[in-house]
């Protein structure tokens, strides 16, 4: 079963962790230190934790349609856990996150996609292109980079039909030059089709950091709605985590106190 950390007394923010293939809940929970990070802001933290009966690796089953909605499947549960957590817990609902690691980032994105009303932000490292697979063979041709460009045109297209449904939701993208289970071109097509649901022009501004590559995309209010880092060094995994947990890097920028900030900054 999940588990929340308990932070304040307040109506706090929530932060929805996803874990990546082969790891659990508390192996998540050790390398991203997100309990910690949480905890100097006065937030919750939920860790759900994939069955292996419903996956042998635990892992989310982003690739598969029936998981690709928000009123079905692995989506569907997750949504029903952040209305449960809200019932129980004085948490604010316009401050609700979700971040995730692998094939929880390939999740994270779905459920920013299909439930832009729940979640404020989004954190989505070494994640999969939206809709880009509908079985195991499609899946590990995306991770490899091979997204067809339909794709993205069916999106982009119909985005222009939903636009004002995501007038508030940020977007982080994270991915490791040297990642070769997730390719990063993955980031660069999530990057275009985020900006295409958001509705996001223009180049963005770029900058790099000791090594890292970090571009922010404005809206016409000068607010950052998507952001994308690209970890110089780094392979499959998340960026300035503990070697505690499984997937880390920890010679990276810190992604978990980077993806706080970027969430609570309304």
């Amino acid at each position: 079963m999940p588990t929340a950390s308990r932070i304040v007394s307040d109506r706090a923010p929530l932060v929805v962790a996803l874990h990546g293939c082969t790891q659990t809940a508390s192996d998540f929970a050790a390398g991203t230190r997100f309990d910690s990070v949480a905890e100097r802001v006065g937030a919750y933290v939920v860790y759900p934790e994939q069955n292996l009966g419903d996956n042998p690796n635990r892992c989310w089953n982003w690739y598969l349609e029936q998981h690709q909605r928000r009123d079905a499947g692995e989506p569907a549960q997750i949504l029903s856990l952040v209305n449960d957590l809200v019932a129980r817990h004085p948490i604010d609902r316009n401050r609700i996150f979700v971040a995730g690691l692998s094939a929880g980032g390939a999740l994270a994105a779905i459920l920013a996609e299909q439930a832009p009303d729940v979640f404020a932000a989004v954190g989505i490292v070494a994640g999969v292109a939206l809709h880009a697979s509908h079985d195991v063979p499609s899946a590990f041709n995306a991770m490899r980079g091979r997204v067809a460009r339909g794709d993205l045109d069916a999106l982009i297209a119909d985005a222009a039909n939903r636009a004002s449904d995501y007038g508030r939701i940020r977007i982080s993208i994270w991915s490791g030059k040297r990642d070769r289970l997730v390719v990063p071109e993955n980031a660069l097509v999530l990057t275009e089709q985020f900006r295409a649901l958001l509705g996001i022009a223009g180049d963005g501004n770029h900058e790099s950091l000791d090594g890292n590559d970090v571009a922010r995309y404005r809206d016409p209010a000068g607010r950052v709605r998507v952001e994308t880092w690209t970890i110089g060094e780094m392979g499959h995994a998340w960026s300035g985590g503990s070697f505690r947990g499984s997937h880390t890097y920890p010679r990276g920028p810190r992604a978990s106190d980077e993806l706080m900030t970027f969430f609570l900054d309304a």
